[in-house]
């Protein structure tokens, strides 16, 4: 499936070169930092990045990755559903731009909104959820954005990162008729899809 918007493409069908993509994001610092803000950074080596992606595969309907690439054909990140819940028709969602050159130039809440309208489109979800942490703005600004609200701040696994900053795990929700994309650029939830 491909899903395309104004900025970014979204597909299900990885590229062998994705691979190789994702190794260079993981000796990236930064990114590694606010995904995981409590663990020291420990960029893998190749072999043990290749021994971790064929230690097994996760359900396909516990969890579902999209590739995220620009409508030029660059490969930047991935968007992603986890934790659906059938019976009470609730996912969590994801954006991950690992590059820093990539941020702030409004691909992660295209792909967002892209990813939160199908899975109210095609899957028929009552509820998504996404959750970051406190210090993560780009995150918070990306998914509120989205037209999500916040719902909770709970402790994090840690209390400080390991730069010292304080940790907060931030939830947020958007429901079926209040996703929204609050920019012209972007199509409306209930508008025209660009999908094919």
């Amino acid at each position: 499936m491909i899903i395309e918007g104004q900025r970014v493409v979204l597909r299900d069908e990885p590229r062998e070169t994705d691979a190789d993509d994702l190794f260079a994001w993981l000796q990236l610092e930064e990114w590694q930092y606010y995904d995981e803000p409590d663990v020291p950074f420990a960029p893998p080596n190749r072999a043990a990045f290749e021994a971790s992606r064929s230690a097994g595969q996760i359900p396909p309907d516990t969890r579902k990755r999209w590739e995220v690439d620009t409508v030029e054909g660059q490969h930047i990140g991935w968007v992603c559903w986890y934790n659906l819940n059938r019976d009470t028709g609730c996912t969590y969602v994801g954006v991950v731009l690992p590059d820093p050159q990539m941020w702030g130039q409004g691909y992660g809440p295209e792909a967002l909104h892209l990813l939160v309208r199908t899975l109210f489109r095609e899957m028929g979800l009552n509820t998504v959820k996404a959750a970051t942490w406190s210090g993560n703005r780009r995150s918070v600004g990306c998914i509120l954005k989205c037209g999500f609200r916040e719902t909770a701040r709970l402790p994090h696994r840690a209390a400080r990162s390991v730069r010292g900053e304080p940790l907060e795990r931030v939830e947020f929700t958007a429901t079926r008729p209040k996703v929204k994309v609050q920019t012209q650029e972007l199509p409306a939830v209930n508008g025209d899809a660009h999908d094919r």
